[in-house]
């Protein structure tokens, strides 16, 4: 039988002989440990859709997170779709058409690991937990030097019964929410649009509004509570300012609210519950070499939520509180490096230099500053006309996997693949 290394160096021996073609997506980002909006990169199209008809022909798969780390672990949070421009041979705009198994975090690709999304810091994450989607379709068109982009989604789940002369009506996401005002049922729109201002500026901005409502009318509990406000929506704006022939500069503006309030109707009281947040941050893309990219960059933003209820846990007590968070600021770096023409190499790390978080209600104060770092591993790998991006595991580089160290951990967290064309 063959040793481990020799099994290794057998695949990468083959590997060589592949022929190769280029792409990126969703994993590649990740693997950077960015923010998707401070770089070019295809997965963009999901909060600015007027890059659907810039970003070419393509068919992609994501291949999911691994949920576990043993070797007969499996994946979740996969999809697979297209972005296609050569239609009706492109008379009626570029369509895209996504379909996944769970429901994105708003502006977002997946769910699971769409961190930073759409901003740093742990309340810049979409709370709700809805993983029923129905369906995501896109439209673009670009007119010389300006493009246009809509958007249309929808996650929807309903349960109604009548046993026994009790009737129950639960529309959210049974099976993954918790709480059903974190799984509420998703009607989406979106438009945006970008404008070549000259020769080396771009300039796009998009709005994404999601109506976002639940039902939970259970007399048996006896419950009946629904969303007291179901407006959900996050303004983006960036530039892409061509500085030097080797450096690109990225200003990058956020501004997004949840309304999560809830009412009651056998108590006739209502909940008043809000996320929001802004961001303001920029970024320099310098090329390295032939084809190498290393991004720096510093971001400022703010997550407030103010809450009647205990929506979001407090070292409070009671439930009435306002959580402040504030990144002044967030540094973040990202490396891709090409190997060779089949092996790309990624790392990033983002790091809260001055991070803190204050809860405080009408009698109590907490408040609680750090730096938190994050970093991330990835891989590229072109087989063919396929690219494959993913996330390495982090023990990836001290182990290289259980073919040579014999340690049972997987490689790869997170796969993604793109056939452009």
């Amino acid at each position: 039988m063959m040793s481990r290394q020799a099994k290794c160096f057998v695949l990468v021996a083959v590997m060589l002989t592949l022929p190769v073609a280029a792409s990126a997506q969703i994993s590649r980002v990740q693997g950077m440990a960015l923010q998707g909006d401070y770089i070019k990169d295809y997965s963009s199209i999901y909060s600015y859709p007027a890059q659907v008809p810039n970003v070419g022909n393509l068919i992609y798969a994501e291949l999911g997170l691994a949920s576990g780390f043993g070797l007969g672990g499996s994946a979740t949070d996969r999809s697979m779709g297209a972005v296609l421009g050569n239609l009706w041979d492109g008379r009626l705009g570029t369509w895209a058409v996504h379909m996944r198994e769970f429901t994105p975090q708003l502006g977002q690709g997946d769910l699971i690991f769409a961190q930073p999304a759409p901003s740093y810091g742990p309340y810049g994450t979409d709370p709700n937990t809805h993983t029923n989607e129905s369906f995501d379709l896109m439209w673009g068109q670009k007119f010389g030097t300006t493009s246009f982009g809509l958007r249309v989604n929808r996650s929807f789940y309903r349960s109604e019964s009548d046993i026994g002369g009790v009737a129950t009506n639960l529309e959210f996401d049974v099976p993954s929410a918790i709480d059903p005002n974190l799984g509420r049922n998703i009607l989406g729109v979106g438009a945006g649009v970008a404008f070549e201002m000259s020769p080396t500026t771009n300039l796009e901005g998009a709005v994404l509004f999601q109506n976002r409502t639940f039902i939970n009318d259970d007399p048996t509990l006896p419950v009946d509570t629904e969303e007291d406000n179901p407006a959900t929506y996050v303004v983006s704006a960036r530039a892409m300012w061509q500085w030097q022939p080797n450096v690109m500069v990225v200003p990058v503006f956020k501004w997004y609210s949840y309304d999560l309030s809830i009412k009651d109707n056998l108590a006739s009281t209502t909940e008043d519950n809000t996320l929001r947040g802004w961001q303001v941050g920029a970024a320099g893309n310098w090329t390295l070499g032939s084809n190498d990219l290393f991004v720096l960059g510093v971001t400022f933003a703010q997550n407030r939520v103010e809450q009647e209820g205990a929506l979001f846990s407090s070292p409070l007590p009671g439930g009435s509180t306002e959580i402040t968070e504030m990144l002044t600021p967030q540094l973040f770096g990202a490396l891709e490096t090409h190997v060779n023409n089949w092996l790309t190499l990624r790392v990033g790390a983002n790091k809260g230099v001055v991070h803190s978080e204050k809860h405080e209600n009408t009698t109590d104060t907490d408040k609680v500053s750090d730096s938190p770092f994050l970093m991330s591993l990835g891989a590229g790998l072109k087989v063919g006309t396929l690219q494959l991006d993913a996330l390495l595991n982090n023990t990836f580089p001290h182990t290289l996997g259980y073919v040579v160290s014999g340690v049972p951990n997987v490689v790869f967290t997170k796969v993604s693949a793109t056939y452009a064309f």
